[in-house]
């Protein structure tokens, strides 16, 4: 972004991290319309390399990306069958709420998948997968 050569430069005036914790979405367009309207003012908008540094462009719908969400429910009754004999029922639902937990968003301001989920964090079943159920029994003798 600079012309220096190097990559993951940060935008003029921002610092590591500050998006989705402080800075928005309207934060960043101005950010981007802001470096696409000094830097083509410049007296060599080239890089290191000699490649021209190509003006900003976000896509219409981006997102930062969400915490990983998850509900777990475990219920759980033991029954006495005998004087030795324990059973214990256990049902439990894993993500609750089906929360897709989207990942694989790229970060490069350049890359035409900017802010664009391609994954989702865990296809496990489990904490964080899609929604799962499951039953058991236990007998303690």
């Amino acid at each position: 972004m600079n012309g220096d050569g190097t990559w993951d430069d940060l935008l003029p005036g921002t610092k590591v991290n500050q998006f989705n914790r402080g800075l928005g979405k309207q934060d960043l367009r101005r950010q981007v319309d802001e470096f696409n309207n000094t830097h083509p003012q410049e007296q060599h908008p080239t890089d290191a390399q000699g490649d021209l540094i190509a003006p900003i462009t976000l896509p219409c719908k981006f997102e930062f990306g969400d915490s990983f969400l998850t509900q777990d429910l475990r219920l759980s009754r033991d029954f006495k069958l005998h004087d030795r004999w324990r059973m214990n029922l256990i049902g439990e639902v894993f993500n609750l709420f089906n929360i897709p937990n989207l990942s694989g968003r790229s970060g490069d301001l350049f890359d035409a998948g900017f802010g664009r989920a391609t994954s989702r964090v865990s296809q496990v079943f489990g904490s964080g997968g899609p929604r799962a159920f499951q039953i058991a029994a236990r007998l303690s003798f």
